[in-house]
């Protein structure tokens, strides 16, 4: 692109391991050498996506989308080539200088505003650590038994009682009253030009994303005040429904399960008693978006919100949406109503350990909740229980399932053996309310439907043709510069598909300017170009072909018999409607230039005799 010298390029290529990158965005499995997850670019319910630590390269053998480091940032992160390099320059702590220029206005606001919630952030720490004011919030979390070691794990702070004190300090730090705005620090006063801070006499929570920058703020109020906990607005880089307070602690941590928690406190208390897979979907509703995220980084996620009447709303809502992407959901219901930080701190981490060991499965929660509700020495009530206990449990498409919670029932309630039996035998449950939370009798999909549609070739061409241009350029592509005297024989118009004449044009244009052929400069040249890039990648990681220039000289000569087995078909096709209209000189010159073609074609079956065929 010329926008970044190739050093810059070559330096980031070295530092950035495709693998640690992609296990930022999905959870991958080890597959053989590569490793493999759901695409994080189309919905699957069986992973697709490929990432080769070899070759540096991913690919979606679903939707068809591959590349490299770049290429996947860009897709991933909506950045453009130069945005998609400082993006990861300053992830590894590389310092880039040049081309400013390139980079967009929203993404350039959107560095101001990480740098300003940095020093946002360390301003409300040193208030909390070194100023007078901030003993009263010390002394707070002291009472709440939190030390000071995981105080400054999560970066905690406090935010003074004065109207204006960050947006002064901000200010004399030469930062435009408009980007602390846009950062969401600071509030418009009544007079025009007037400004005051957003939080004043709270805890400060730092809310930090995947890669450890600040992106929003939570604030609690010290003793008596309302709201108890405000967040930061929506900003360019904060939308509390797409984050989860505690994610930046996740990846670090091995394990199986996330416990997914309210607020704040919960995570941190969580934390400090060595329960560290814990975040908190920030006192909202969790979201769709919340969910994928947690999808990513588990496979299984255990519900641990408050029991309250709000609390149970918030996980039923919560059931639906994570089952919808495939988790497998287990719900803790702590005695009292209590949430995980009270718990803690009342009964301790090995009380909570227990609880945590007897978490719900959704089928026992949900019972339990219906049986919660109704006085079931009441005959009514029990012959409700009962139709509430059958349709939960006709949603359950595995037998063996069904029979173990058949069993539970009667063990659990007493109810009869045969009642359930008889009511679930061949009942319809497309007449039951779906309550969402069924899991699919079928799993069938085709992943490739879509990609067929988009690159299926022109009907007349066939897999021989596709085979020889693939093939070429999967020897050229795995070794470039070597195989460029073969390349030099061939014009892009020789290939007939699409993707494969796009990608061969980009390597003639290098050898044109004089370039040293590799496969870090061709990716580099279509690093714009999503489609051609996952078409490299997709070539690139299939097997690799055998580097003979036997087998060169023979695909040459292959493609250039295809391209004019494919001209001369378009010529007849064309001379014949001609003739048709009457249009009788238009006929003579494509029959002048059909014999030139047969003529080559001529010359080329003597020199593929020659080689031997293929």
């Amino acid at each position: 692109m010329g926008l970044f010298s190739e050093d810059i390029i070559r330096e980031i290529q070295s530092r950035v391991d495709i693998v640690d990158l992609i296990a930022d965005y999905v959870k991958l499995k080890k597959s053989g050498e590569n490793y493999v997850a759901l695409c994080p670019f189309h919905s699957e319910k069986t992973p697709s996506f490929t990432v080769s630590p070899k070759k540096q390269l991913f690919y979606c053998f679903g939707c068809g989308t591959g590349g490299n480091v770049f290429t996947f940032i860009m897709k991933k992160e909506n950045l453009n080539f130069p945005e998609a390099v400082r993006f990861l320059a300053e992830k590894y702590g590389l310092e880039i200088r040049e081309y400013d220029d390139a980079i967009s206005d929203s993404f350039r606001l959107k560095r101001e505003i990480y740098n300003i919630n940095k020093i946002a952030a360390d301003f409300y720490t040193d208030v909390l650590h070194n100023k007078y004011e901030g003993e009263k919030a010390k002394d707070y979390l002291k009472s709440r038994g939190i030390v000071i070691q995981t105080i400054e794990e999560f970066s905690l702070g406090y935010a003074p009682s004065n109207w204006d004190s960050l947006y002064n300090f901000l200010v004399k730090k030469g930062i435009p009253p408009e980007l602390i705005f846009q950062a969401g620090l600071i509030i418009a006063g009544r007079v025009k030009g007037s400004y005051f801070d957003r939080f004043r006499d709270r805890i400060i929570f730092p809310i930090k994303d995947i890669y450890g920058h600040i992106v929003g703020f939570g604030g609690r109020v010290i003793g008596e005040g309302e709201p108890k906990y405000l967040n930061s607005p929506d900003t360019p880089v904060f939308s509390k429904g797409s984050i989860l307070y505690g994610l930046d602690k996740i990846k670090k941590e091995e394990g199986n399960g996330i416990l997914l928690v309210e607020g704040y406190m919960d995570v941190i208390s969580l934390f400090q008693s060595g329960f560290k897979r814990a975040v908190a979907s920030l006192g909202t509703s969790l979201t769709e978006t919340q969910a994928k995220l947690l999808k990513k980084y588990t496979d299984e996620v255990i519900i641990a919100y408050d029991m309250d009447l709000a609390g149970r709303n918030a996980t039923m809502r919560g059931l639906e949406i994570l089952k919808k992407e495939g988790l497998n959901i287990r719900i803790l219901t702590l005695p009292e109503g209590k949430d995980p930080d009270e718990f803690i701190q009342r009964y301790g981490r090995d009380e909570f350990q227990k609880e945590l060991h007897n978490s719900k499965s959704i089928i026992d929660y949900l019972i339990k909740m219906e049986a919660e509700k109704l006085d079931l020495n009441n005959s009514t009530n029990r012959l409700k229980f009962i139709k509430k206990a059958v349709q939960i449990l006709s949603e359950i498409v595995d037998e063996v399932e069904r029979n173990f919670y058949i069993d539970k029932l009667y063990k659990d309630y007493e109810i009869p053996k045969n009642i359930l039996i008889k009511a679930l035998t061949g009942k319809n449950t497309g007449n039951i309310p779906e309550i969402g939370l069924k899991y699919k009798n079928s799993q069938f999909r085709n992943n490739n439907k879509e990609l067929l549609r988009k690159h299926s070739p022109v009907k007349s061409l066939n897999d021989s043709i596709y085979m020889a241009e693939r093939e070429f350029l999967k020897i050229l592509l795995n070794d470039p510069e070597n195989c460029k005297k073969g390349a030099i024989k061939l014009l892009p118009i020789y290939f007939l598909y699409k993707n494969h004449r796009e990608i061969f044009n980009v390597i003639m244009d290098l050898v044109k300017n004089g370039e040293v052929l590799s496969r870090e400069k061709i990716f580099l040249a279509i690093s714009d170009k999503q489609e051609i890039a996952s078409e490299m990648a997709k070539l690139l990681m299939e097997s690799e072909s055998v580097q003979k220039e036997e087998n060169i000289e023979k695909l040459v000569l292959k493609i250039k018999k295809n391209y004019l087995r494919f001209a001369m078909k378009q010529l007849k096709e064309r001379i014949k409607k001609a003739e048709t209209i009457g249009e009788y000189n238009k006929v003579l010159n494509l029959l002048n230039y059909y014999q030139k073609l047969r003529k080559e074609m001529e010359l080329l079956n003597d020199k593929f005799t020659e080689k031997g065929g293929m």
